[in-house]
């Protein structure tokens, strides 16, 4: 991948993040775009661009005063990109379940420590309302993504090109 192209693709993610989530949000959950860009984009190229990607798009969530805590975003988009790149050209060597209940994981491992993190307060005085906050923000993202799968599924990514 040409790394102009990455530039403005990430930035056109983070605008489109920015912008279209607000819209969006119901009851204070926001779907998050740029997980599903980094999902992708780990899957398709591999561990390098997936942290570089969710590097650079949590710092500039942390710096646009998006996120409350200053590094959170970068850590948490940045352990989507590594580990969904494991995933990277396994499509066809694992089995299509484990495949899909991988990524599904990591996605809501990543939410669950972001949830924890933010909602900190809650989990510790109501573990039932942060749940619940855990689920709905999981399962909003989610939604967008498995339509995505519709559109775009990962067995397309398998052997994809590297650079």
């Amino acid at each position: 991948m040409k790394w102009n192209k990455f530039i403005l693709i990430l930035a056109a993610v983070f605008l489109i993040q920015f912008y279209l989530a607000e819209l969006m949000s119901i009851k204070m959950v926001r779907p998050d775009f740029m997980s599903i860009f980094i999902l992708y984009t780990s899957i398709k190229y591999g561990r390098f661009y997936g942290v570089i990607a969710g590097f650079i798009l949590g710092l500039l969530t942390d710096l646009s005063a998006v996120g409350s805590y200053f590094g959170l975003s970068s850590l948490s988009y940045s352990f989507i990109g590594y580990f969904a790149g494991l995933l990277k050209d396994q499509y066809n060597r694992l089995i299509p379940l484990y495949y899909h209940l991988a990524w599904i994981g990591i996605i809501a491992f990543h939410f669950f420590i972001y949830c924890y993190i933010r909602y900190q307060y809650l989990f510790d005085t109501d573990k039932w309302m942060f749940i619940q906050t855990w689920f709905f923000t999981t399962g909003y993202t989610m939604g967008f993504i498995l339509i995505l799968q519709l559109i775009i599924p990962f067995s397309l990514f398998y052997r994809a090109e590297s650079s």
